[in-house]
């Protein structure tokens, strides 16, 4: 069914008249009043001017490195992409922001980001970026001042984790394009154009009712499959500068890389990224009947720079699980309404995980989901992803690091009630992209 656009006309709504009462306004004391009001106006709008003047907060970046000797470096802490590597890290950045946030004048701490962990004889040497807002009027030197003297004192007076040998820690002043590089060896991380980390999207809307994504750099490992003269196929996710994940069923009907190009950036057109297509990989079993294996990889014949707004997203370790009604988010360039037209504009829902046992329910998807799958949606309908969405990412958030763990693949239409959206199992799939692309 064809939905016509609504034409709203102009209502010849009666016009009242309102007679006023002829009087001299500019009587002595509303003169007065008016004069005290315009003053205290000028004067409050001094004071915000002021205040943003004199806070006009900058961003401070500072590379750590130190040595933590009650630990013993694992082979799998060279991994970025390691569970051992992940909890680590994220157990010495609580730590970090534990000393930061709770100490004087440290209360403008951001966060810190562990970018390594190499081996020593007394332990393991740590490299992390620590991230600060301070008014522009500050100096490096004086807030690294400032870090050392609340380090030092975390040191001697708080019960830690972990041991900080203390002659080992050394700090340098980094700028915005340094630090940048340095996270770009990290996954998953979202940066604003500020060079700031984004928060958690926390939108419940989208795509199949929903709303645009609203800055670059929200989702900056989404990519836009496209078949040369036919526009918008598929969507896909950047997982290295040179590979794509995405689902086999894009690849149905053409095969040929050459017929393909990958585009980046919230929008379609104009792409703010463009790159052709070198090689196409479908996995061996995948079924087009039932949908099983429905995972493909594709690599671009030239590799895309990271930046704030085209970055790859984390490939979670085999082990991750996630319980249902985790909230993941879902993004694509696909249909808002079941075979609708593809959107130019990137858009974006959070759902919840479903547990394969509901999805396999008689009144749900009566046992079509295998091991290989993940529900995910909500059982009520409404919000889901759909025709266009396809080979899209499933990503979930863990403390600010972003993962894949779908992959959009299948669901019976869009936003049904007791048909949630299907996507293939990352976690299930983990060894198979790392065999074809040794990542």
């Amino acid at each position: 069914m064809m939905y016509a656009p609504v034409e709203f006309s102009e209502t010849a709504y009666p016009r009242t008249e309102y007679h006023r009462r002829q009087q001299q306004f500019w009587d002595p004391i509303r003169l007065s009043l008016f004069t005290l009001a315009i003053a205290a106006i000028v004067g409050i709008t001094i004071g915000i001017v002021t205040h943003f003047v004199v806070e006009d907060d900058k961003s401070f970046y500072y590379l750590a490195s130190f040595q933590v000797t009650n630990i013993k470096y694992k082979e799998n802490y060279g991994m970025r992409s390691s569970r051992e590597f992940i909890e680590r890290s994220h157990q010495i950045e609580r730590m970090m922001s534990r000393m930061f946030r709770r100490s004087s004048g440290m209360g403008r701490f951001i966060k810190s980001h562990v970018i390594k962990i190499s081996p020593d004889e007394q332990g393991v040497n740590i490299l992390m970026v620590l991230m600060f807002r301070y008014p522009s009027t500050d100096s490096v030197e004086r807030i690294k001042k400032k870090i050392e003297t609340t380090l030092y004192q975390s040191l001697k007076i708080k019960q830690l984790p972990l041991t900080i040998y203390k002659p080992s820690f050394s700090l340098t002043p980094i700028d915005s394009k340094k630090m940048r590089n340095l996270l770009n060896s990290r996954c998953g991380i979202r940066m604003s154009s500020s060079n700031m980390p984004l928060p958690a999207s926390s939108t419940t809307e989208r795509i199949v009712q929903g709303r645009e994504t609203a800055m670059e750099g929200e989702w900056p490992w989404q990519a836009s499959l496209q078949l040369i003269g036919a526009g918008h196929q598929c969507g896909a996710t950047l997982i290295s500068n040179t590979w794509l994940l995405t689902a086999a069923h894009c690849f149905w009907k053409n095969r040929d890389p050459s017929k393909w190009i990958a585009t980046f950036g919230t929008t379609i057109t104009p792409p703010l990224v463009k790159r052709s297509v070198g090689k196409i990989i479908i996995h061996e079993n995948y079924h087009r009947e039932s949908n099983e294996n429905d995972i493909a990889l594709a690599q671009l014949t030239t590799r895309v720079e990271f930046s704030n707004v085209v970055q790859r997203v984390c490939l979670p370790d085999s082990s991750m699980k996630l319980p249902p009604k985790t909230s993941v988010f879902v993004t694509g360039f696909g249909s808002i309404v079941d075979d609708g037209p593809t959107q130019n504009k990137l858009r974006q829902a959070r759902v919840e995980t479903i547990g394969t046992d509901v999805c396999n329910r008689k009144d749900v998807y009566d046992g079509l989901i295998t091991p290989g799958m993940l529900c995910a949606g909500f059982m009520e309908g409404k919000v889901d992803a759909c025709k266009g969405d396809s080979g899209g990412p499933l990503v979930y958030d863990n403390r600010d690091i972003w993962y894949i763990v779908g992959i959009v693949s299948w669901g019976q239409s869009c936003a049904l009630p007791n048909k949630p959206g299907v996507y293939t199992r990352v976690t299930k799939y983990r060894d198979w992209i790392t065999s074809k692309t040794g990542i």
